[in-house]
């Protein structure tokens, strides 16, 4: 199964489902690709407004 973006909170996923906000809108169309591990030390997860750990897309089309 190909991974999908979130196009609500740029979750990467291979569920049809977003497993973080349980939004049905995946993309497959995203570009970028990070993975955080302290939301709170991360300057990139402060600005993207990311809380939590995980990887995420950094552009979803």
């Amino acid at each position: 199964m190909s991974e999908k973006a979130c196009t609500a909170c740029h979750t990467i996923a291979t569920s049809n489902v977003c497993p973080k906000c349980k939004t049905p809108t995946l993309s497959d169309d995203f570009s970028g690709l990070v993975i955080i591990f302290d939301p709170e030390g991360s300057a990139i997860a402060k600005a993207m407004n990311i809380k939590e750990k995980g990887r995420y897309a950094l552009k979803v089309r």
